[in-house]
Formats: structure tokens, C-alpha cells, sequence
């Protein structure tokens, strides 16, 4: 019986403003059909695990800046996963911002 090992590769950056907090974690790979996975990502001893923020803001922020980062440099980035910390209150603009400096990063590590 043959076991095989995957790799992988999740890309974050938190992104602290004053009355703003975000960690963004991306898996890069290909966007499943169905639309972007996401995980929540909580401690062992975390027992509220309810998002308290705009999901799907998050996620639409998120692919935003990827497709501003893929534009400007010429990249092809897909997101296949998203992690969240459910605690997380980001501010309009920061998720975005986060993951255009995430897909700018890979991206310029891929050139």
C-alpha cells in the first residue's frame, strides 16, 4: 500500500488597523466549481466559533485583490481556499488589500 504525501501552502497576512483586525489566509490551486472553500481556522479552546463578520464580503474582497494583483503583474492566481478566524472584524477595504499583497508576493516569487 502506497502513501502519498501532499503539500500544502496557505499564503496570510494580518492586516491591523485602528478600529480594524484581519488575519487573510489563502490556499492558491484551482477555484472549485462550486465556489472557494473556506476553513475556519479557531484555537483548541475557542468555544464560539460563529463568524461575526460579512462572509461573503470577505470572500468578494479577497478575490478582488487577487484579480487586482493578477492584473497588474500579469498572473493567472485562482483561489481554492480561504481560512477564517471567526473573531476576526475587519473594516471595509483591509481583506482586499491583504490578499492583493498576498497574490503580489507569490506572484513576484514566481517570476
Amino acid at each position: 500500500m502506497s502513501m502519498s504525501i501532499s503539500e500544502s501552502t496557505y499564503y496570510r497576512r494580518q492586516h491591523v488597523t485602528g478600529p480594524g483586525c484581519v488575519l487573510v489566509s489563502i490556499k492558491f490551486g484551482v477555484t472549485p466549481e462550486n465556489g472557494v472553500l473556506v476553513v475556519k481556522r479557531v484555537g483548541l479552546n475557542q468555544d464560539d466559533a460563529q463568524i461575526k463578520f460579512d462572509l461573503e464580503s470577505h470572500k468578494t474582497e479577497i478575490l478582488e485583490g487577487v484579480h487586482e494583483a493578477n492584473i497588474k503583474y500579469g498572473g493567472s492566481l485562482q483561489v481554492q481556499e480561504i481560512e477564517v478566524v471567526p473573531d476576526d472584524y475587519p473594516k471595509e477595504g483591509q481583506a482586499r488589500y491583504a490578499a492583493y499583497q498576498i497574490a503580489k508576493h507569490v506572484l513576484d516569487k514566481n517570476i
